[in-house]
């Protein structure tokens, strides 16, 4: 949670005054500050409040200034509603009461302060929205291709403390696949970075920054100071709203270098839509293998002439899926027969039959390693240029 002087200040000293122990919560119902809570009682309360308080129904305060709720574990909760200056709601003061507090005396008391915390408050937003844009900035700023933007940003990440300093920061790539762009999808990139930096924030005190790149369907960036959690982000990424957003995680790099881990994880997010058959929404450039390298080229536009004369041939010869399939187990395999006969789960005989007939489709020894070299990275290739059959 961010501390916020004034606020924290204003929060103590009306405390003190009411001889209460009292907490702020924002619009998410997220805790944003409190007063000390000293008796093992007042801890408790307060305690729970920061585990569940996120997950309680929102006070009905639209027309009243207050309610009075009984909360199971901590008993009668009194939430005021804080206004900022154009009249919206953007939290409550939470305060556990008895019926007789209640009473419009108490309330009085309360009313004459709650303009000022509520002042304070919408200020903390404000500073913190401000924050969060610069923070977007900064992140773009880190991976772009502008060296001088590129070593201000790292500078100004760790002075103004968005980042602490780390031996190893990892970049992350995210959005849609290209080919998919429509209007609903177009926000998508920003969403997936809102939700994985909000995610972040209410679950721990760890520093994550992030944005979305000015680019033709926006790219998403974030940056760790850390190695990044696969599975945490993919099930921040299975959110139905954000599909169908993916993620490619670069390698950890000193700072200034983010930019090197930020082409590695659009490398290895442009791998996971160009095959999603073979990588999950969040794909790492450690694990996408040759596909993280096949994924420089420009594979989307390719045709049967881009690919090597072998697989040229055989694509020309036959379109069969099963022949295809079992040429690419068997390279797979490295011409282990017993293997790819396991793998493709038919019997020796039937492989040994489609291999005589890719035999003479093909010009040429299986037996020759330049020749399988050529016939395994082209139809890798042809695959994720979408140029085989399923």
């Amino acid at each position: 949670m961010d501390r916020f002087p004034e606020l924290d200040d204003a929060v103590q000293n009306l405390s003190e005054d009411l001889d209460h122990r009292l907490v702020v919560i924002d619009r998410s119902m997220r805790v944003v500050s409190y007063s000390m809570h000293e008796s093992p009682e007042d801890r408790r309360r307060l305690f729970h409040i920061l585990a569940h308080s996120d997950s309680w129904p929102h006070p009905r305060t639209a027309t009243t200034p207050y309610q009075v709720v009984a909360m199971e574990e901590i008993g009668p909760v009194l939430f005021l509603r804080m206004l900022d200056s154009r009249k919206y709601i953007i939290g409550h003061l939470v305060l556990s009461v008895t019926n007789q507090e209640a009473e419009q005396s108490f309330l009085a008391r309360l009313d004459s302060a709650i303009a000022r915390l509520s002042e304070l408050l919408a200020a903390r937003q404000h500073d913190a929205m401000d924050r969060e844009a610069r923070s977007y900035h900064l992140a773009a700023q880190l991976v772009s291709a502008d060296t001088q933007s590129r070593e201000k940003s790292a500078e100004a990440l760790i002075s103004e403390r968005f980042l602490s300093s780390s031996e190893g920061f990892c970049a992350v790539a995210l959005g849609i696949d290209p080919r998919d762009m429509n209007p609903l999808n177009k926000e998508k990139s920003a969403q997936a970075v809102a939700s994985t930096l909000r995610y972040v924030r209410e679950n721990s005190t760890a520093t994550v920054i992030g944005g979305v790149l000015d680019t033709d369907g926006g790219i998403g960036v974030l940056v760790f100071p850390r190695p990044v959690v696969v599975p945490r982000l993919r099930r921040i990424l299975e959110d139905p709203q954000l599909a169908p957003v993916r993620a490619g995680i670069g390698p950890l790099v000193p700072l200034a270098e983010t930019h090197r881990s930020f082409e590695r994880a659009c490398l290895a997010w442009r791998a996971s839509w160009l095959a999603p058959e073979n990588h999950g929404i969040v794909t790492t450039w450690e694990h996408v293998g040759l596909d993280g390298t096949l994924a420089r080229l420009p594979l989307e536009d390719f045709t049967p002439e881009d690919l090597p004369s072998a697989i040229r041939d055989l694509l020309s010869a036959t379109d069969s899926p099963v022949l295809l399939d079992t040429l690419e187990a068997y390279l797979v395999a490295g011409g282990d027969a017993q293997q790819t006969a396991r793998t493709l789960n038919i019997h020796r005989s039937t492989l040994y039959y489609r291999l005589d007939k890719l035999r003479n489709l093909i010009p040429g020894d299986f037996h020759d390693g330049i020749l399988r070299n050529e016939l395994h990275t082209g139809l890798r290739m042809a695959r994720l240029a979408g140029l085989l059959k399923n």
